[in-house]
């Protein structure tokens, strides 16, 4: 099997790497999976970015870099013309398309992260397996060795103050208000128009953290293990046709990986 000609640096657990595995994935645009301890990432993420970004998902198509998930989407519509569209080519569609990508990338992402890490740090919770079990065994030694530095670099970057959580849970139930409104209650109908978008992958797959959906990276944590907090708000979540329509989307929408390998390990013995 050849090479793609496309790399995905991203963290597993990340819920904006999982919007762009989406966007890959629903283009059908095979592509190869770098993934990075965080932390020691930023050595890898500033390199190709040239000084550049430290985040990720960063995206290497072709020798063309792009950072940001909602810039890699809009990237691959533009590079990828033969691929399956995921915005409409012009008109009032294309305009509410782009503004509800943009709006629950922010809603959702930043507040969903925040509230999440936030829930599981103060649980205790052993939270090993979610940020490294897709790692081989040395990378995943590395991670756990690295994890305090780690929860404190979260703790600092993404603002885990009482008072940031708490906004952080009232936004997250104003953007499900607003996805339900846009869908009407209906959780068979797509934001926009009558097919998937790049508005309904950020909106799913962004939200997935709270519902756990089948297909997502959050499946891997045993019920039990779950802290109560969040046991509480996925209950709530799946109770409202916002919860179902997340479900759904993943149900009916969520292909199979594009990708022809996980990792360059993995490519190299194709």
């Amino acid at each position: 099997m050849s090479r793609p000609g496309i790399t995905l640096y991203q963290f597993p657990i990340s819920h904006y790497c999982e919007k762009t595995r989406w966007n890959l994935d629903a283009k059908g645009i095979p592509y190869v999976i770098e993934n990075l301890i965080p932390g020691p990432h930023r050595f890898v993420t500033k390199r190709l970015t040239k000084g550049g970004r430290g985040t990720v998902p960063v995206l290497v198509d072709r020798g063309t870099v792009v950072t940001d998930s909602t810039d890699i989407a809009l990237h691959l519509e533009r590079a990828h013309l033969s691929a399956p569209s995921l915005i409409p080519a012009e008109g009032p569609e294309r305009e509410r398309v782009l503004e509800l990508e943009t709006y629950f990338d922010e809603m959702a992402g930043k507040h969903v992260r925040r509230w999440v890490y936030a829930t599981l740090f103060a649980s205790g919770a052993d939270i090993k397996p979610l940020m490294f079990g897709a790692f081989p065994l040395p990378l995943r030694l590395v991670g756990t060795a690295l994890l305090p530095v780690i929860k404190v670099a979260i703790r600092r970057q993404y603002a885990l103050m009482p008072d940031k959580v708490e906004e952080s849970r009232v936004k997250i139930q104003e953007g499900l208000d607003r996805l339900e409104r846009e869908i009407q209650g209906d959780p068979s109908r797509y934001l926009v128009g009558s097919s998937l978008s790049i508005a309904d992958i950020a909106a799913a797959s962004l939200y997935s953290p709270l519902v756990a959906a089948e297909g997502s990276p959050y499946t891997v944590r045993p019920a039990e293990d779950v802290p109560k907090a969040l046991a509480e708000l996925r209950a709530s979540v799946l109770a409202r046709p916002a919860g179902q329509w997340v479900l759904r989307r993943y149900r009916e929408d969520r292909q199979r990986p594009a990708r022809g390998f996980n990792s360059r390990a993995e490519a190299a013995n194709g």
